[in-house]
């Protein structure tokens, strides 16, 4: 099994875990409340904005053209992805400028910061380690959970499952996970335990991120003198 996809084997626990949390659950069903599916919106969007930093690292640090494209492809995937957040914004009658103006939550901001230290620090292998993550995370949760209860028409969220659900991202992540191989192969061990890590500790804050979304959550602030 390749270095990429034995990442992937070993962090299935929290695969399991991801498809149990009620802001999921609450999206296939079609009941999530309209205000946490705006708070994802909301917190969602800059972090996006943020990914885009993160790939153009990536672009930086790719040395051939093979990587590079890919990075650029997943800069356009990214972009596609945020021209998505502004449909739904603008359906519940948000602006882009509201959604950018938004502090993310505690777990969010920290797993923006997450990324971009390991893009910064890193190589290209750390690069793609900190965001696989969420580029094989969402289409997984999503087949998984239309596989056991399909979508139904009247589902508000009916969108959101086909944008995230759609095929041809299967193709983008299978050449992320390509390109995390190739870096490996050329990496030493130490090298291999930090993509590794790096890759975990996203898992770790996208499996956290959904409790995060459904409850809200906001920064504990005081006024201050």
């Amino acid at each position: 099994m390749s270095f990429s996809r034995n990442l992937i084997t070993q962090v299935e626990p929290y695969m399991q875990s991801q498809v149990k949390k009620p802001f999921l659950l609450g999206l296939i069903d079609g009941t999530l409340p309209t205000e946490c599916f705006q708070y994802w919106l909301r917190v969602d969007y800059p972090y996006l904005h943020n990914f885009l930093k993160v790939c153009s690292l990536g672009i930086l640090k790719a040395d051939n053209p093979q990587d590079t494209a890919i990075m650029l492809k997943h800069v356009a995937g990214i972009q596609a992805e945020m021209l998505d957040h502004e449909k739904h914004a603008a359906a519940l009658g948000m602006t882009r400028d509201e959604m950018l103006s938004f502090p993310m939550g505690p777990l969010k901001y920290s797993y923006t910061r997450h990324q971009l230290a390991s893009a910064y620090h890193g190589n290209l292998g750390d690069v793609q380690a900190a965001i696989l993550a969420c580029q094989w995370g969402y289409g997984e949760a999503v087949r998984r959970l239309t596989r056991d209860r399909p979508v139904q028409p009247d589902n508000p969220y009916v969108e959101w499952f086909a944008f995230h659900g759609d095929p041809t991202h299967r193709e983008s992540l299978e050449e992320a996970l390509d390109l995390l191989d190739r870096q490996a192969a050329k990496s030493t061990e130490a090298q291999k335990a930090q993509m590794a890590a790096i890759f975990i500790k996203s898992v770790q804050h996208e499996t956290m991120l959904w409790d995060e979304y459904f409850n809200m959550t906001l920064w504990e602030t005081y006024p201050l003198e």
